[in-house]
């Protein structure tokens, strides 16, 4: 996996025009992601679209495709940088950028911080990696701050972390509950992260890790019904999964849903509300939104 190189694709465009293409390159590649760019040599008002992918991309289809996005924009072109980033030097640049952040209770911090913990914090040990979830994406920030509000309102004993990436939700339920928690994965290679990020952080004991496209794998039907589900993924895959959502849910229980836009909040929520689940929380940051959805109780 040291040889696996990566490709990113960059290019700026105007702050109001962010939300278009992110939603035009939605489930594209490892990630994509929009940075505000600041210091001497950012301009005012322009963002970075950056996208992450494994293998080469078609530079001239890619750009085709940002063309007529760009003209909706109002945009005469759009400056496509797309250049090779070995992994060795991927993940080296990623951990010396990654400094610890503080997202309510919890401290992430990669192995190259070596300082303690703010006192009364809950501390969580992730490097950079090839799977999704350092802390640092909004998406991935909403989650931990909705995990905080349920941990506020009672214990829970099952938990699924449904496309678990490097792990860090289900790291962080194991942390906030003497839970069990089942992380799932499609991707073999988050599911391997995973569990070795659970084991650093010392639950490995309570966590268990699987393969599986959606709810899929029989053993999350054997698991369920969980308390809490957290599913942080792609608005369109989310409104696919509602129903499996609300059918492995145990009554009284919440789902938190992450990974999209605030302009595709309304759908997802729809999505669900058509499956007996109602809305309880959004908690938006940026232009990014989580939804902690609940299941009522049997009358």
């Amino acid at each position: 996996m040291a040889d696996r190189a990566l490709w990113q694709s960059r290019f700026l465009v105007p702050a109001g025009t962010v939300e278009l293409f992110l939603d035009a390159l939605e489930g594209d590649g490892l990630s994509v992601s929009a940075f505000e760019e600041t210091g001497a040599n950012g301009a005012d008002g322009l963002w970075r679209i950056e996208l992450i992918q494994t293998g080469q991309p078609d530079r001239l289809a890619l750009a085709g495709r940002l063309a007529p996005l760009a003209e909706r924009a109002g945009l005469p072109k759009v400056d496509l940088t797309v250049e090779a980033i070995p992994v060795t030097d991927w993940l080296s640049r990623a951990s010396a950028q990654f400094p610890p952040q503080r997202i309510g209770r919890f401290w992430i911090r990669g192995s190259h911080v070596e300082e303690p913990p703010p006192a009364g914090a809950i501390p969580i040990r992730l490097d950079a990696g090839l799977a999704f979830g350092s802390g640092e994406h909004a998406s991935t920030q909403g989650c931990l701050l909705a995990l905080e509000h349920l941990a506020r309102h009672g214990r829970r004993r099952r938990v699924l972390d449904l496309g678990c990436g490097s792990g860090i939700l289900a790291i962080a339920a194991a942390k906030l509950w003497p839970a069990r928690v089942l992380a799932a994965d499609n991707d073999p290679v988050a599911v391997a992260v995973g569990r070795e990020n659970a084991a650093r952080n010392g639950v490995a004991h309570r966590t268990g890790w699987l393969e599986s496209d959606g709810y899929g794998n029989p053993l999350l039907r054997v698991r369920a019904p969980f308390d809490v589900i957290l599913a942080n993924i792609l608005a369109d895959p989310l409104c696919e999964l509602a129903r499996g959502t609300a059918r492995h849910l145990a009554p009284g229980g919440s789902a938190v849903l992450s990974g999209l836009l605030d302009r595709q909040a309304g759908r997802v929520i729809e999505a669900h509300r058509r499956t007996g689940l109602r809305l309880r929380r959004e908690i938006t940051l940026g232009i990014w939104t989580t939804l902690l959805m609940a299941k009522p109780r049997r009358s």
